[in-house]
């Protein structure tokens, strides 16, 4: 019988150790932050201080300053978006797996200073997944929601450490990939010895980084596919919320942690004709009385 000596450990995201492997492999996956999203708003304000100085002072003074402030703060918005170093979920070199965690202050196990990401040996992963929910919001056109799934071996699966999330209310049959809240798009969860990995706006593809992943460590074995599918369709007939179902109040959950809250809310809005606060007050009650029956 094979036995699996334990290397798994925990360091912070700005350890020399990590730092080193982020800026040397070529196997890594960043999260994709869209430039513009960040850029536009303070962007506007520049144009209309821009405005109000050509009216109060000159066009050409307004034109200089807005151009310098303009330049400054899109080269902080690139950087902010497209630093690797920043913006890294997992990475692979020198035989070993990191995952960064994003965890928060409160939940960083006591005695350790806010470690963030996980470091596993080769070794004490089994195999690796792709787990894939077609998700149909409204209509017969899915979106997609996809995560890596890492099975680790039964001895280190054990000694996985308590303060990584495990959400087995959110795996059911449509399978879960994290649950993109408090703005943090990559989330690891633990599923009793399988971590899901979300991989929402996560570059490379999916399938490019497992590939990536098995040509740096051959031995890591590739598992199947799963799939699944989340169907909304129904929840749009009737008018009140309280008309829908248990099942339809579990599919809206599982729409809520893939990360598709704010593409059915507004449907949720207009066709039960309630405010999108009333939506979110009724999706945080379901989740309170989910927790309730879970206890």
């Amino acid at each position: 019988m094979l036995l699996v000596q334990t290397q798994m450990k925990l360091v912070r995201s700005d350890s020399p150790e990590v730092a080193r492997c982020t800026d040397s492999t070529n196997v890594r996956a960043s999260r994709y932050w869209p430039a513009f999203a960040y850029g536009i708003p303070f962007d506007l304000i520049i144009l209309f201080l821009f405005i109000v100085m050509s009216l109060l002072v000159s066009v050409r003074s307004a034109a200089w300053l807005g151009m310098f402030f303009f330049l400054i703060w899109n080269a902080y918005v690139l950087w902010l978006t497209k630093s690797s170093r920043r913006n890294w979920c997992a990475a692979v070199c020198s035989g070993q797996v990191y995952l960064r965690l994003y965890m928060t202050r409160e939940t960083a196990p006591e005695g350790i200073d806010e470690p963030d990401v996980i470091v596993f040996e080769t070794s004490e992963i089994a195999s690796i997944s792709i787990r894939t929910v077609e998700a149909y919001l409204y209509g017969p056109k899915p979106k997609i929601a996809e995560c890596l799934v890492i099975e680790l071996a039964p001895v280190v699966a054990e000694s996985v450490p308590a303060h990584i999330p495990s959400f087995p209310q959110y795996c059911e049959a449509m399978g879960c990939c994290g649950e993109p809240v408090s703005n943090y798009l990559g989330c690891v969860t633990n599923e009793d010895g399988r971590l899901a990995i979300s991989w929402r706006q996560c570059h490379p593809n999916l399938r490019v980084f497992v590939r990536q992943v098995v040509r740096e460590c051959p031995t890591i074995v590739i598992g199947p596919e799963e799939r699944s599918e989340l169907d909304l369709n129904s929840i749009w007939h009737g008018i009140r919320l309280n008309d829908l179902d248990a099942q339809q109040r579990r599919s809206l959950l599982q729409a809520k942690r893939l990360g598709f809250d704010s593409d059915f809310t507004w449907r949720l809005s207009i066709y039960k004709q309630i405010s999108s606060q009333e939506v979110q007050a009724y999706l945080a009650e379901l989740e309170r009385e989910e927790a309730g029956t879970e206890r």
